[in-house]
């Protein structure tokens, strides 16, 4: 079980290689990507020395900024191949020699310049048509000893608004027109009306102001000149981005596969000015999965003669690398979400995918919400992981309510994690006779008892609000709870005695002893059996494993131990939540069903009502079954199991190296097994 639940092993290692052959060993490390380098130990780097930023570096730097700005402003195109380069040299001279800068460059001046002027065009037009109804030149609006705006305001403050301006040598408002409550005017102020009382009118009477265009001609003719020249501009707009496109389909391909070789160059040699470096060796250290070792010996055994790997024998924690089954992968990201495991310590993932579904299934127990949300789940899959766009069967007003919460990424892990508790949920309800609070087991285990069956004539293998079936969901329940408390107990046993901490050992078996004594304590009291210890041999053992509990969490924790007594009881009670949230559920499908139903025998209106109630009440009966299993589901593992052994704080593991989209490795390792 150890093996199961630890991560991946980790082992520190240190390389030492020629000098001549460093740029393979790091385009090496790099394509295999599973070393995580890490700073040089004191000892080593007391003796080595560190280069300094070569011409070739600096080099690359300029020729990466420049590609970023050539493809920001050239439309993206779809490259269909990877790019090949020899070396890097090569793509620097070929970079060189591509003269298409300063075309690029001319070509964005022109059209921010265009953009510029459709923007102003568009703003014109937007005013001249609210102001359409002037009936003069605009030029008579240019003076040089007054200033004039076109204006608008609401109707109900447009009289207070002018009256409020009025006084001796006051505005003008030249022509007004009303439409839609609000009033458009045309507004003169002489030289001499103070700013001031202009800004505070303004602002009081909530009137926007514009200034009068630089436009000849009645704003009638003007709108149509500007229309002609909006369209104008914008054939202009389309010659640039069609030459642009041209440009991009010829060089993007290109530029695409350069950015990408230049980044990874511009990363190895980043690494290679970090390394320890003697006249003619280097060394470099860092942490590998050990399962990688071998393959990363092969590949210097065949591109890089004579480099020798070092396992190191350090006390340091070693990075965390998950290594899951392929089924369970998706719910790393629930481990990740409380706390990434420490290097030595137990991955809980497993018992997380194992534990999860069952208890998400169990709060939902319905066959109808069940299978919907299993639908549900496998839409979101398909379409945002698979990428089908046709299939839209969620409203638009769900889809982006669900995009507030989860990034597109997260709703398929959700969804994936959501699958084996939804078909747990059918199972259950089916158990249940549950499909959306209806009960239709009856008809065919009806049917079934004529083959000579014994099925229950209700339909329901297990009520759920039934008292012998309640009473038996809460005693499994609590079953339940005492297992997995008992079980993280006995995790964070092993892990006390992997680190030697035998009072945690001796603290967490007081724990282990006093949670089972109370269990059994409390199953004898329900049963009405005599505990007295005077009187039973049975009672004295339970006492005895409630106060060996006590005494051994004495000594291991102190007062603190005592103050903690009652968690341990809470925490097992705490699982019979699972059965409450089931219940509620099952309650809240039964009153929406029954108000359905009575609605059906009342005239048309009642039963369009009902039906609505019938719609809305369900759904939201499924999306609480969304989100409330999957929290109090992951709470119960987070709080109640992982408290007991699992201390996370973990850091990830960051192999040096990065996946290639638009480029070949410059090396043929595909067949190491990474």
């Amino acid at each position: 079980m150890s093996t199961i639940l630890k991560p991946a092993a980790m082992v520190k290692i240190a390389l030492i290689g020629l000098k001549k052959y460093r740029p393979q060993i790091i385009s090496i490390i790099h394509e295999m990507n599973v070393i995580q380098l890490e700073p040089l130990s004191k000892q080593a780097d007391s003796f080595l020395m560190k280069e300094q930023e070569t011409d070739l570096h600096r080099e690359i730097s300029d020729q990466l900024l420049r590609i970023r700005g050539l493809l920001n402003s050239l439309p993206p195109f779809p490259v269909m191949e990877k790019s090949k380069f020899s070396s890097i040299g090569e793509l620097i001279q070929t970079l060189k020699s591509l003269d298409i800068d300063k075309s690029i460059a001319l070509l964005e001046r022109q059209k921010e310049e265009i953009l510029t002027q459709i923007n102003e065009t568009q703003n014109n037009l937007k005013l001249l048509e609210e102001f359409s109804f002037f009936p003069e030149d605009l030029k008579l609006l240019h003076l040089s000893f007054a200033r004039s705006y076109f204006g608008r305001v609401t109707l109900e403050k447009f009289p207070d608004f002018k009256k409020s301006l009025e006084s001796d040598g006051g505005p003008i408002i030249l022509y007004s027109q009303t439409k839609d409550n609000l009033v458009y005017f045309v507004l003169v102020l002489p030289p001499n009306f103070p700013s001031n009382s202009l800004a505070t009118a303004v602002s009081v009477y909530g009137v926007h102001l514009e200034t009068v265009p630089k436009l000849q001609g009645k704003p009638v003719d003007i709108i149509q000149l500007q229309k002609n020249l909006h369209d104008d501009l914008n054939e202009k707009l389309k010659l640039i981005n069609n030459r642009l496109t041209e440009i991009s389909k010829s060089n993007y391909t290109f530029l695409k596969g350069a950015e990408e070789e230049l980044e990874i160059e511009n990363q190895k040699l980043e690494v290679i000015e970090e390394l320890g470096v003697t006249n003619d060796a280097f060394a470099l250290e860092g942490w590998i999965p050990r399962s990688n070792i071998e393959n990363l010996k092969t590949a210097f055994e065949r591109y890089s003669k004579g480099t020798i790997l070092y396992e190191l024998d350090t006390k340091d924690n070693p990075p965390t690398l998950l290594a899951n089954p392929k089924r369970f992968k998706v719910f790393e990201s629930f481990v990740r979400f409380y706390s990434l495991p420490d290097g030595k310590e137990f991955d809980p993932t497993l018992i997380f995918g194992l534990i999860f579904p069952i208890f998400y299934g169990l709060m939902i127990g319905d066959v109808g919400y069940g299978l919907v949300i299993l639908l549900v789940s496998l839409w979101v899959i398909r379409r945002v992981q698979d990428k089908k766009r046709n299939l839209t069967i969620m409203p638009r007003f769900l889809r982006n309510f669900a995009k507030t919460i989860l990034r597109p990424s997260q709703m398929v892990k959700l969804a994936k994690a959501m699958i084996p508790g939804c078909i747990i949920a059918i199972i259950l309800g089916f158990c249940f006779d549950l499909y959306f609070g209806f009960h239709l087991n009856a008809y065919l285990f009806s049917f079934l008892n004529n083959f000579g069956l014994n099925l229950p004539p209700d339909g329901a293998l297990l009520n759920p609000i039934g008292t012998f079936g309640l009473r038996k969901l809460l005693l499994i329940s609590g079953y339940v709870g005492l297992g997995m408390v008992s079980f993280g107990l006995i995790l964070g046993i092993l892990n006390s005695m992997r680190e030697r901490q035998i009072k945690h050992i001796i603290s967490k078996i007081g724990w282990l002893l006093f949670g089972w004594g109370i269990a059994l304590v409390g199953l004898a009291m329900i049963n009405h059996v005599n505990i007295n210890p005077m009187q039973n041999i049975q009672g004295a053992g339970y006492f005895a494993l409630l106060f060996g509990g006590i005494g051994m969490m004495f000594y291991g924790e102190g007062v603190r131990a005592l103050m903690e007594l009652p968690s341990i009881i809470s925490h097992i009670l705490s699982y019979t939540r699972i059965v409450g949230i089931l219940l509620a559920s099952v309650i809240l499908a039964h009153v929406i069903d029954f108000i359905f139903l009575k609605s059906l025998d009342n005239s048309i209106a009642y039963s369009l009502l009902g039906v609505m109630i019938f719609l809305i009440g369900h759904i939201f009966n499924i999306i609480i079954g969304v989100f409330e299993p999957g929290i109090q589901g992951a709470r119960l593992i987070y709080v109640e199991f992982f408290s007991k052994f699992y201390h996370g704080a973990g850091s990830a593991f960051k192999p040096f190296g990065s996946k290639r989209r638009f480029t070949i490795n410059e090396y043929n390792i595909k067949m190491f097994k990474k």
